[in-house]
Order: structure tokens, then C-alpha cells, then sequence
């Protein structure tokens, strides 16, 4: 009988391996797995989808997605780090925000602005949100033996708690002066709660637009084939998941 059962992804003792892959899409979980071997479902409930898979080099690996934003991503880590996740990994994605940061490319932040209120709950807004340094240097090396130099990128990462902002409230030019180079909506809070929580955590990001220029939005029609549906957001993504479980087997050897 399943014990210690969490009450929004229904996890219980012996399902969370001590290495997490977390995503935002939770339609996305199944394909992540599926890029391991002997992939099976775990839980399924509120719109949280966990799946335990095996790295080609044997580590078992739990892949669980979050939903959009801090409060979901909250909710989510909270559980899974209740049950013995050591590592936690976001496989996710971003727009860019410095022009070299463009659709395919994919971004490995080495810390966060903390543009949201969630990870308050862990610690003041003078404390910094960074990556593990060991797992960001593993994912930054991987990709960058995947892809070329120009589309990979590492440096601070704008998450913010709001989607489609105000244009007399945006923080856009201060953050392009600034020279930040993404934004997304769940590391910050990551990175503090696995720095807060004494376990480890690291991103890494596909980008699906610009915002100075090619930006996610609204599609004409379904022939349109821009933000989750351009090719080179899905071969990033793709790539990602490569690179993210070449890390794992790197650092588990």
C-alpha cells in the first residue's frame, strides 16, 4: 500500500528518485521519459503528470511537470522534495530578451531576477536565486557539444509572475539595458527553494521568440508555425532533453 501519499500529484514513498526533471507543459512529461528507457506513469491528478524513467547509463530519473508559473512550480517541488528529490532540474522554456537570444537557441542561467512573490515564502528579496554550480556547468557543457556556440547562452534570467504585461508597467528596457538574457516565469523560485532546502537545481531553457522581435503569441491560424510549434523550438527542446540526461549519467558516473 502506497504511503506518505502528497495530496496534488499523489506521489507517495517510493516514487520520487533522488534526480527530478521538472516541465512546465505537463504534456510534455511522457516525451521527456520517452527519451529514457522503461518509462512508465506514476501519478496523474490536477493537472500534474509524473512519470519515473532510466538514463541510458542506468540512473532511475522522476519526471513531474508544473504547470505555469511560481504558484503551480510551488506546490510541485514542495511535494517532490518532501519524498527525497536531492536534484532538481527545469527543462523549460523562454523568450529572449538580448538580441542574440533568438527562437532554437537555448539559455542556461546561472541566476534569477526574482520578479515574482512566491519564493518569498523561502526568503527575503535580498537573497539571490543561482544555479548549483556543478549542474549548471554539466548542462551548459552538454549543449554546447550538441549545438553550435552561437545558440547556446548562459547569464541572468528574468522570471516574472505575469504573462502578458501592461505596457505602462513593463520592465522590458531596464532588463534589455541590463543586459538579462531571457525571461520565464519558474527558476527564481527553483533556485531559492533548493538553495533554502540544502539540495541542488539548475535550468535550462529553449527559446521560442524574442521579445524585441519574433514573439510567442497569438497564431493566425493553425498553419502558423510559431512559438510551441516552430521547428526550431521543437529541435531545441529535443536537444535539451539530450544534454540534460547526458548531464545526469556525467555526474552520477
Amino acid at each position: 500500500m502506497k504511503r506518505r501519499i502528497q495530496p496534488h500529484l499523489r506521489v507517495g514513498e517510493g516514487d520520487v528518485e533522488d534526480i527530478v526533471i521538472i516541465t512546465g507543459n505537463p504534456d510534455r512529461v511522457p516525451t521527456i521519459a520517452g527519451k529514457m528507457r522503461d518509462s512508465e506513469e506514476v501519478a496523474r491528478y490536477r493537472g500534474y503528470v509524473t512519470y519515473r524513467a532510466y538514463t541510458p547509463g542506468g540512473v532511475p530519473v522522476t519526471i513531474s511537470g508544473t504547470g505555469i508559473g511560481t504558484p503551480s512550480t510551488h506546490i510541485c517541488i514542495e511535494e517532490l522534495a518532501r519524498l527525497g528529490a536531492k536534484v532538481i532540474l527545469r527543462l523549460g522554456s523562454c523568450g529572449g530578451i538580448e538580441e542574440s537570444v533568438r527562437t532554437g537557441d537555448v539559455v542556461v542561467p546561472t541566476g534569477c531576477i526574482r520578479d515574482e512573490r512566491t519564493s518569498l515564502n523561502y526568503a527575503p528579496m535580498e537573497y539571490p536565486a543561482v544555479a548549483s554550480v556543478r549542474w549548471y556547468n554539466a548542462l551548459h557543457s552538454a549543449i554546447s557539444t550538441i549545438l553550435p556556440p552561437d545558440r547556446v547562452h548562459s547569464g541572468i534570467c528574468w522570471t516574472s509572475d505575469v504573462y502578458y504585461s501592461s505596457p505602462d508597467n513593463s520592465q522590458l528596457d531596464l532588463w534589455t539595458r541590463a543586459r538579462v538574457k531571457c525571461v520565464e516565469m519558474e527558476s527564481s523560485l527553483l533556485y531559492v527553494f533548493a538553495t533554502t532546502h540544502g539540495i541542488e537545481a539548475a535550468s535550462i531553457l529553449s527559446v521560442d521568440g524574442n521579445l524585441h522581435g519574433e514573439q510567442k503569441g497569438e497564431q493566425k491560424d493553425e498553419s502558423e508555425l510559431t512559438g510551441e510549434q516552430h521547428p526550431l523550438l521543437k529541435e531545441a527542446i529535443s536537444k535539451s532533453v539530450e544534454a540534460t540526461v547526458a548531464a545526469i549519467d556525467e555526474l552520477r558516473e
